[in-house]
C-alpha cells in the first residue's frame, strides 16, 4: 500500500487547522454581530480543507508526485463551483420576499464562484496558454518574464491590497441619490486599472535593462536566441500579468457592484415584490449594469498594453527611474490629447501639437467606462423592439474590436522601435 509522505501530511494538517480555524472565527462573529456576510469564510474554507485532502488521497494512490499541484488545483476549483452551485441553490430555497432570493446565500454562492473565476483566469495562464507558448524559445522567455514579475513582492502586495479596497468600498456609503451603486463601480473600475498600472509599469521598466546591468542577458543571448525574440518574448511576459491583475481586480469588482446592487436599491425591492415585471426589471437592471463592465475592463487592459509596449521599448535603453518617470507623463499626455481642440490654439501650433498627439496612444479613445457606467444601451429585444437612439450591445463589441486593432498597431509599432533599440545595445 502506498505512503503518506510525512512532509505533506505535516503541511496538510498546518492548513487544514488555519483554515479551520478561520472557519471557526467567521461562525464566532456572526453570532456576535448577526452579519450575514461573515459566514461566506466558512463553506470556502471547509472547501479548500476537503480538496486538500482528496488531492493528497488521490496522490498517493495513483503515486502521481508530479500532479500534486494540477491535481491539487482541480479539487479546490470543483469544491469552489460545486460549495457555490448549493448556495446559489439554498438562495432560491430560502427567499427574502422583497427580492425572492437569501442576499446572504447568494453572497456567499457568488462569492465561491468569484473565486473559482479568478483561478481560471491563473489556471489557463499556467496550464494552457504558457504551456502551448513554451513550445517555443520566445514562449519560454515569456513563461519566465511572467513568473518573475508575478512573484515579486511588489506586484503580489499591489495586487492584495487593490482587492482588499475594492472588496471594502463595497461596504461603504457614497452619500449619493439612487446612484451609489453606480458610483460604486466607477471606482471599482479605477481600482481595477490603477493597480495594474503599477504592476505594468514596475514590470516592464526592468525586464531589459536589469538584466543588462546584472548581466544575466548575457547568459540568455549565448543561446540560439534572436534579439527580437526576447523584446517580444519580454513583452508577452508583462502582458499576461496585466491581464491576470485586470482580470482578477475585475471579477472581484464586477461581483461586489452586483451584491452592492440588492441593497443599495432595497426599498425599490421592497415596492415591487408585488409586481413580477417590476422585479425583472430591477434584476434585469443589474445584470446589464455588471455586462456594461466586461468591455470596459477589455479597454483598460488595451491601455496597459499599449502603455507596456513603449516602456519594454524604453527599458532596452534606460533605466527604471527614467523609464517610470516617462511612462507617467506619457499617461497624462495621452489622456489630455482629448482636450487639445478645446484649446483654441492658432497655426501652425495648433497642427504641430495635433500631429503629435497622434504618436501617443490614445488612451482617451480607449476608455469608454463613464459612458458605460452611466450611460444607457440597448441589448437583445430592447434594441429590436426600441427606436431611441441609444447604442446596442453589438454597437459597443464593434467599437472594442475598432480599438483592438488599433492597440495591436501600436504595440507592434512600439516593439518595432523596441527591437531597432536592442539591436545596437551593447550587453557588456
Amino acid at each position: 500500500m502506498p505512503t503518506q509522505n510525512p512532509s505533506h501530511t505535516r503541511a496538510l494538517l498546518i492548513d487544514s487547522a488555519v483554515l479551520i480555524g478561520l472557519s471557526i472565527f467567521s461562525v464566532a462573529l456572526f453570532f456576535i454581530t448577526r452579519n450575514g456576510i461573515f459566514i461566506i469564510p466558512l463553506p470556502m474554507c471547509l472547501a479548500i480543507v476537503i480538496a486538500l485532502w482528496i488531492t493528497v488521497k488521490v496522490n498517493n494512490l495513483y503515486q502521481k508526485t508530479g500532479l500534486f499541484v494540477p491535481i491539487a488545483f482541480g479539487t479546490i476549483l470543483a469544491s469552489l463551483i460545486g460549495t457555490g452551485i448549493v448556495m446559489l441553490w439554498l438562495a432560491t430555497r430560502r427567499t427574502d420576499p422583497s427580492t425572492n432570493l437569501d442576499v446572504t446565500y447568494m453572497s456567499i454562492g457568488l462569492s465561491l464562484f468569484a473565486l473559482a473565476a479568478v483561478a481560471l483566469v491563473f489556471g489557463f495562464i499556467e496550464y494552457v496558454f504558457l504551456r502551448l507558448l513554451s513550445l517555443t524559445r520566445l514562449g519560454a522567455i515569456a513563461r519566465v518574464t511572467y513568473y518573475e514579475a508575478l512573484l515579486q513582492p511588489f506586484s503580489l502586495i499591489v495586487l492584495g491590497i487593490g482587492s482588499l479596497l475594492i472588496a471594502m468600498l463595497a461596504f461603504l456609503p457614497f452619500f449619493t441619490i439612487s446612484e451609489d451603486t453606480k458610483m460604486y463601480r466607477d471606482v471599482a473600475t479605477s481600482f481595477a486599472f490603477l493597480p495594474a498600472l503599477m504592476i505594468m509599469i514596475f514590470a516592464s521598466s526592468k525586464v531589459i535593462d536589469e538584466e543588462i546591468e546584472n548581466r544575466t542577458m548575457l547568459t540568455l543571448m549565448s543561446k540560439p536566441v534572436a534579439r527580437w525574440q526576447v523584446v517580444i518574448g519580454k513583452y508577452l511576459g508583462v502582458f499576461m500579468l496585466v491581464f491576470v491583475a485586470v482580470a482578477t481586480l475585475a471579477i472581484i469588482g464586477s461581483t461586489c457592484a452586483y451584491l452592492r446592487y440588492f441593497d443599495d436599491q432595497r426599498i425599490d425591492f421592497m415596492v415591487a415584490r408585488s409586481n413580477a415585471t417590476e422585479l425583472y426589471k430591477l434584476l434585469w437592471t443589474n445584470q446589464k449594469a455588471v455586462l456594461a463592465l466586461i468591455p470596459a475592463n477589455l479597454l483598460q487592459c488595451m491601455q496597459l498594453a499599449s502603455l507596456a509596449a513603449v516602456s519594454v521599448a524604453l527599458s532596452t535603453r534606460w533605466g527604471l527611474a527614467l523609464n517610470i518617470t516617462v511612462i507617467v507623463l506619457l499617461y497624462i499626455a495621452s489622456n489630455l490629447t482629448r482636450y487639445i481642440p478645446q484649446l483654441g490654439l492658432e497655426q501652425p501650433w495648433d497642427g504641430i501639437v495635433t500631429y503629435v498627439s497622434y504618436l501617443l496612444p490614445s488612451l482617451g479613445n480607449l476608455d469608454l467606462s463613464q459612458r458605460l457606467i452611466y450611460g444607457e444601451f440597448n441589448f437583445g429585444k430592447e434594441f429590436m423592439n426600441s427606436l431611441s437612439p441609444l447604442p446596442s450591445w453589438g454597437q459597443i463589441w464593434n467599437y472594442v474590436g475598432v480599438c483592438l486593432v488599433y492597440t495591436v498597431f501600436y504595440v507592434s509599432a512600439a516593439l518595432s522601435f523596441a527591437v531597432a533599440l536592442f539591436r545596437t545595445r551593447e550587453l557588456i
